[in-house]
């Protein structure tokens, strides 16, 4: 009898969920796949908040909802019953499991798989709950990836998170024609400027007012500066913002 390929499982929010993490998720599996098909299995768990209910493709295994506690210990005895699953892949947000932060450690703490764990954040200078959460989760963690070799430093030095544990695997896109940069600032209209920028969608988090903010001091020594934000509103703040749009004040 054939042996069936080993089975990756994707914690992770994913699409029809509109989120970023959710298009690298999908995106990623889709890389894998064109690659590894015929010796590995990827499938996911996809995190949904609050009442969603969405419909997902047939790579969706199971769902956790994020918000309920008893939910972490369900997932976790499915993974552990689950013997076609040899390792779990979470994708980190600290936004994810704010609701239930010691639900999802303890979650960890039961499975009995290997467990992979992606940070997709990385803050320096930790408080000490903070760096006390990150060190119990890496903790429970075979494995720790990060994106840039910045984070992999932060985690050595701030939180004291073993060497032999870490990964880079920078985040990637998709493969689109390299076109000349001095052609595409002519096309809109700002040759001769440096450019600053920021993609993706847009919350709160993000902290772009820290570069707003620092704006006028760099412009004191680089005047060509233009800083671009570009991206739509995420939707859950989209959502916080037409519920409470009237305690807004609007300056045109």
């Amino acid at each position: 009898m054939k042996n069936e390929p080993a089975e990756i499982l994707f914690i992770t929010s994913y699409p029809p969920r509109e989120c970023g993490i959710a298009t690298y998720s999908q995106d990623l599996i889709k890389a894998l796949n064109n690659k590894f098909s015929n010796s590995l299995s990827l499938k996911v768990c996809a995190l949904e908040s609050g009442e969603a209910d969405l419909k997902y493709t047939d790579e969706v295994k199971y769902v956790l909802k994020t918000s309920l506690a008893d939910s972490y210990e369900k997932l976790a005895s499915k993974i552990n019953k689950d013997d076609q699953i040899k390792i779990v892949l979470i994708q980190h947000e600290f936004g994810f499991y704010i609701k239930q932060e010691n639900a999802f450690l303890q979650f960890l703490s039961r499975i009995s798989k290997p467990v992979v764990i992606v940070f997709h954040t990385v803050i320096a200078n930790p408080a000490e709950q903070l760096k006390a959460k990150i060190i119990s989760i890496a903790a429970a963690c075979e494995a720790i990836i990060v994106m840039t070799h910045n984070s992999a430093e932060i985690l050595l030095k701030d939180y004291g998170l073993p060497g032999d544990k870490i990964s880079v695997i920078a985040h990637g896109t998709h493969l689109v024609p390299h076109l000349n940069k001095e052609s595409l600032k002519a096309k809109y209209g700002i040759r001769g400027r440096k450019v600053l920028t920021t993609f993706g969608l847009l919350s709160s988090g993000k902290n772009i007012e820290t570069t707003l903010k620092a704006l006028p001091v760099i412009i004191k020594t680089n005047p060509d500066v233009l800083f671009l934000v570009i991206g739509k509103t995420h939707p859950a703040e989209a959502r916080v913002f037409h519920l409470h749009r009237q305690d807004f004040v609007f300056f045109r």
